[in-house]
C-alpha cells in the first residue's frame, strides 16, 4: 500500500471479455469441480500480497471460529492475479472457492453467472453494518450481488502546514478546508503557496490526481448502467479541464510514481500537498521520513469520495457456499474489519470501527492528528460511483493524454480529442456505443 507502487489503485484491464465470454462454453481439465483444493478438507481463497491480514489467514487454516469444521486456506498470487484468475475460471481447472477482487469488480459484471450471488446465501441482512456506496458497488446492474466488501479507500487533503505557514494561508485542519472548499479555492491556495513560500512549492505532484479525484466525486464516470459511452460529457471535461488548469498555472511538479524525482520531491518539500487515499499515509511515511511532524489532514476539495478498495467473491465452483459465506461473515465483520486495519491498514467498511480505541491514536506524522477523524466521514459521505466493466479502456488514453499534455506539452485540446477518438474507437470494437 506504499504511494511509490500504488498498489491500491484500479488495475487495469477489460473485463473477462474475450477469454470470459466463452467461459460456459469450455470444457474444463484439472479436478471435476473446478477446486484448487479438490480432495482436501479445506476451501481455498486467493489473493495477492497486501489484500487479507496474514494473522486472519492462519486463523482460518486452523479452522474458523464458530463454524465447526471449515477451514479456509489463502493461496497467495503472484503476478497478474486478474488475469490468472480470468484463465482459472475459463478453463473451469483450479478455480479457488473464493477470490478477492480490486475496486474495479464491475469487470466481472458480464460474466456475474461465474460467482455466487451473495444475496441469496443471506447477505441482506448484513447490509447496514458497511458503508452503503461500497454495499452498493458490489451489486451488478441485475441485481446481482458479485462482491462482498472488504476495505475502503476514503479520501483526503494531505498538506504540509509548515509551508502553507510560510506562506501565510490558513494552517488548521478546519480552516484549510473551509480555504480550500472547492477546487478554484484550491487552485487559489497553489497559487499563493507558489508565489510566497521559501522554494516555490507546488500544490501537486502530478495533474493526472486532479482529474482522477474530480471524477470520483461525480457518480456517473465513462460509461453509464446502458453500455453507452458518457466520456465526452460535462463530468469528466471539467475534471479534465480542472488538470489542464493545474498545469497552465504552473502548480504541478510534473513528477510521476515510483520514480526517484517523486521520493526527492515529496522529501524536500517541493510538494505542499496531497489529494489521495488513506492508503497513500504509508508509503509518503516511507519515502519522506524527515517531514514528520509537517502534514496536516483536511477534507477534499469539492466533496469526499472513494479510490481503491477491495472485495471477496465466492465462485460458482465453490464446494460449500453456506460454509464459504459464514467465513466472509467472519473474516469480514467489524471486529475482524478492525484488526485487519491494526495489522495490514487496511480500512475498515464498516463504519462501527471507527470509534473504536484502536483506530483513535493520534499519528505523530500528522502532527498528533487522528487520520480517522477525517478519512471516517469521508468514507461515510462518498458518492455511489457506477464503474462499468469498461472503465479502463478509456481511463487508460484519458490519463496518457493528460502526462503528454504535462511532460510533452502537447496542446490539451488535440490531447482531449484523441483521447476521446481512442476511447469510443475501443468501445466500439466491444460493442459499446
Amino acid at each position: 500500500m506504499e504511494i511509490r507502487t500504488m498498489s491500491r489503485r484500479r488495475l487495469l484491464g477489460a473485463s473477462l471479455g474475450g477469454a470470459g465470454a466463452a467461459l460456459l462454453g469450455l470444457s474444463g481439465c484439472g479436478s471435476s469441480d473446478g477446486s484448487v483444493s479438490a480432495g482436501t478438507d479445506h476451501l481455498s481463497i486467493w489473493y495477492w500480497n497486501g489484500a487479507l491480514s496474514d494473522k486472519l489467514l492462519a486463523v482460518s487454516a486452523r479452522g474458523v471460529p464458530g463454524v465447526p469444521g471449515l477451514k479456509v486456506k489463502g493461496s497467495p498470487i503472484a503476478g497478474d492475479y486478474k488475469s490468472k484468475l480470468r484463465t482459472s475460471m475459463a478453463a473451469r481447472a483450479y478455480v479457488p472457492d473464493l477470490a478477492c477482487a480490486n475496486s474495479d469488480v464491475s469487470v466481472f459484471f458480464p460474466d456475474e453467472e461465474e460467482f455466487l450471488d451473495l444475496r441469496k446465501l443471506g447477505a441482506d441482512a448484513l447490509e447496514d453494518q458497511y458503508l452503503d456506496w461500497k454495499w452498493k458497488s458490489g451489486i451488478s446492474p441485475t441485481g446481482r450481488m458479485v462482491g462482498f466488501p472488504l476495505d475502503a479507500g476514503p479520501t483526503a487533503l494531505y498538506y504540509r502546514r509548515d509551508l502553507f505557514e510560510k506562506a501565510g494561508l490558513p494552517t488548521e485542519p478546519a480552516d484549510v478546508a473551509a480555504a480550500a472548499a472547492t477546487w478554484d479555492k484550491y487552485l487559489a491556495l497553489g497559487r499563493t503557496l507558489k508565489s510566497r513560500a521559501p522554494g516555490k512549492p507546488f500544490l501537486v505532484s502530478q495533474i493526472s490526481y486532479v482529474f482522477r479525484m474530480a471524477l470520483y466525486q461525480s457518480p456517473k464516470q465513462f460509461v453509464d448502467a446502458d453500455n453507452r459511452f458518457i466520456g465526452d460529457q460535462q463530468h469528466v471535461r471539467r475534471a479534465w479541464d480542472l488538470a489542464v488548469e493545474t498545469y497552465r498555472q504552473g502548480l504541478s511538479a510534473r513528477v510521476l510514481d515510483s520514480t526517484p524525482d517523486y521520493n526527492a520531491a515529496m522529501g524536500r518539500g517541493r510538494v505542499a500537498s496531497m489529494i489521495t487515499a488513506v492508503w497513500a499515509i504509508g508509503g509518503l511515511k516511507d519515502v519522506a521520513p524527515k517531514t514528520s511532524g509537517a502534514w496536516r489532514l483536511t477534507a477534499l476539495p469539492g466533496g469526499p469520495t472513494n479510490y481503491g478498495g477491495s472485495y471477496v467473491t465466492i465462485t460458482r465452483y465453490c464446494r460449500d457456499p453456506e460454509g464459504a459465506f459464514a467465513y466472509l461473515k467472519w473474516l469480514l465483520g467489524p471486529e475482524n474489519q478492525l484488526k485487519a486495519y491494526q495489522e495490514m491498514a487496511l480500512f475498515p467498511t464498516t463504519p462501527a470501527a471507527y470509534g473504536k480505541p484502536a483506530m483513535r491514536r493520534p499519528d505523530p506524522f500528522f502532527g498528533g492528528q487522528i487520520p480517522v477523524d477525517v478519512f471516517g466521514p469521508a468514507a461515510e459521505k462518498a458518492p455511489v460511483i457506477f464503474f462499468s466493466p469498461y472503465e479502463d479502456i478509456c481511463s487508460t488514453p484519458v490519463f496518457q493524454e493528460l502526462t503528454n499534455v504535462e511532460t510533452l506539452g502537447k496542446n490539451p485540446d488535440k490531447a482531449w480529442r484523441d483521447a476521446m477518438n481512442a476511447c469510443e474507437r475501443t468501445l466500439s470494437q466491444q460493442g459499446v456505443s
